[in-house]
């Protein structure tokens, strides 16, 4: 469908430069993200002039009326429905003339000098094939690091897993954290719903506890749990540790960390990585940013939040897929990237700070069936023919083994099999299926036109995260 562009009211001003460079900010009933994001940018020390164009993907939430009255200057583009990542961004990058193109996500907000920073690679020497240079992005708080310890136990014949105790919720200051703390190095994935929602941890590891905005210490952290049996569980931080009970019944306990503990930032992404199997992920995901990342590089994959584009470069692309609607848009058009002869940087000095999963859920039923789907589509357009049969082929073989197993686990506990996950994934076949006869059409166009073999490309496929450059 067509897309309607909101002209800005004028600006009592004198002309300004000609812009070289257009921010481009999709947004869907992101009215509560916009002011940060916006004000945060429209404050950048740059010397390089720019405009900025929000994409409203068919909000109902009033991000209209935000817009129009608290950034009159700002360039509206009004989707008539929603047009996903790809398909928004789409409706601004077909018509930017400007050299470069910059996205910024609405739940980003850059530091002073992003923008400065992060269009400067462009110029240097031998730059004239670099495509696109990626931020460095944190998570937007501050970080308490914890580390929990407390006697393991495995859990039966049919789950491999050493487990310690299940987490049902965490507080700090009376805010409920639950959701945005880092759990990635302590826990297995959530499970159940709703209030009785929870996580297993393993008998040992790190936990990274957002702090609310403005909190300065002490800080009071409550935590929900229960566990297979009464035990003790250990939790410490720098300079300080609480030794608390946990029994069989979800219980409720207080500690206190005092506001000289040193907190940290963490790292979101450092540019992205592909693993052989097809699977995007983010370099330096969950890590505590000590400098490691400081240094700047080339990367196989953009990561989308906060980017700039040479124009020219996705103009010849013809910028996102919008087949892929959410996520995975961006690994795909950095594999095109590559296969078309061009590079990609990643340029640490450019910093935003990024609330992660602000306008979609991660693991909720629209990740995983994007996140899935997309996966696919992306192998088949660009991988090695024989990389793409494999895993493609494997996901079916995946699905059938996961429904054998849950009927077996059904059968031995005297209910109903488990049959969520199999019908996700069902559904992620249908989607692929459908699409496919494109997908191919567009692998013949990339074959025609690359300048660069794929076995070449698939060099930058790592093993693991430890792997990658």
């Amino acid at each position: 469908m067509p897309s309607e562009v909101l002209e800005p009211y004028p600006a009592e001003r004198s002309q300004p430069p000609a812009p070289v460079a257009t921010v481009v900010i999709v947004n869907w009933n992101g009215a509560h993200l916009l002011p940060a994001c916006l004000d945060a940018l429209l404050a950048q020390r740059t010397s390089r002039p720019f405009q900025v164009v929000v994409v409203d993907n068919a909000s109902s939430d009033g991000s209209l009326t935000l817009l129009q009255t608290r950034y009159p200057a700002v360039r509206v583009v009004r989707n008539a429905e929603n047009r996903g990542f790809a398909g928004g961004n789409n409706s601004a990058l077909e018509h930017v003339t400007t050299p470069y193109a910059v996205l910024l996500n609405n739940d980003a907000t850059p530091e002073p000098e992003w923008l400065e920073r992060l269009l400067v690679p462009f110029d240097e020497p031998g730059a004239e094939r670099l495509a696109a240079v990626s931020s460095k992005v944190v998570f937007a708080p501050r970080f308490l690091p914890l580390e929990l310890s407390t006697e393991g136990f495995s859990p039966g014949p049919h789950d491999p897993r050493e487990l310690g105790l299940r987490v049902l919720g965490l507080t700090v200051d009376g805010e409920d954290v639950t959701e945005k703390v880092l759990w990635e190095r302590l826990v297995f994935g959530p499970e159940g719903e709703g209030a009785a929602r929870f996580r297993w941890t393993r008998p040992a590891g790190e936990l990274l506890v957002p702090l609310p905005a403005g909190a300065r210490g002490p800080y009071r952290v409550v935590v929900r749990w229960a566990a297979e049996r009464a035990k003790d569980v250990r939790l410490s931080w720098q300079g300080g540790e609480a030794v608390l009970p946990v029994t069989e019944a979800v219980t409720e306990h207080s500690f206190e960390v005092a506001g000289t503990t040193p907190v940290v930032d963490v790292v979101n992404n450092a540019g992205s990585i592909v693993f052989h199997a097809g699977y995007g992920a983010d370099r330096g995901f969950q890590e505590v940013d000590t400098g490691q990342y400081d240094q700047p590089r080339e990367v196989f994959a953009l990561c989308g939040c906060a980017v700039a584009f040479r124009t020219e470069a996705g103009r010849e692309l013809g910028w996102f897929d919008d087949d892929f609607f959410l996520y995975y848009e961006d690994t795909d058009l950095s594999w095109r990237l590559r296969l078309a002869g061009w590079s990609i940087r990643y340029e640490p000095t450019a910093v935003v700070r990024h609330i992660h999963s602000a306008s979609s859920v991660e693991w909720s039923p629209r990740f995983v069936f994007h996140t899935d789907r997309n996966r696919l589509l992306m192998l088949v357009k660009n991988a090695t023919a024989a990389r793409a049969v494999r895993e493609v082929g494997r996901y079916p073989l995946t699905t059938a083994s996961i429904a054998v197993r849950a009927a077996r686990q059904g059968w031995r506990d005297r209910r109903r099999p488990a049959v969520r996950q199999t019908l996700m994934r069902l559904k992620v076949l249908l989607s692929f299926l459908r699409l496919l006869p494109a997908m191919l059409a567009k692998r013949a166009e990339l074959s025609r036109t690359a300048a660069v073999p794929r076995t070449t490309v698939e060099q930058w496929l790592v093993t693991s995260r430890e792997e990658a450059p």
